[in-house]
């Protein structure tokens, strides 16, 4: 599982490296939910780092799960 999410994170790396379009739309995409986050901070922020925590919660708990 590791492996393959390096892989892809790699992958796309690469690909942002060699297309300057796309690393330009992906870094705008970015600062706008900065911007965003700035706007309404500090809820925005209090509601990112309880959207992380929900999404550790699913993710460790389908991980402990006997198969």
């Amino acid at each position: 599982m590791l492996t393959r999410a390096l892989g892809f994170l790699g992958m796309a790396g690469l690909f942002l490296t060699i297309s300057p379009k796309i690393r330009q739309t992906v870094l705008d995409g970015i600062g706008f939910v900065n911007h965003q986050f700035e706007l309404y901070a500090p809820y925005s922020y209090i509601g990112g780092v309880v959207l992380v925590l929900l999404a550790l919660m699913m993710s460790f708990s389908r991980g402990a799960q006997p198969q």
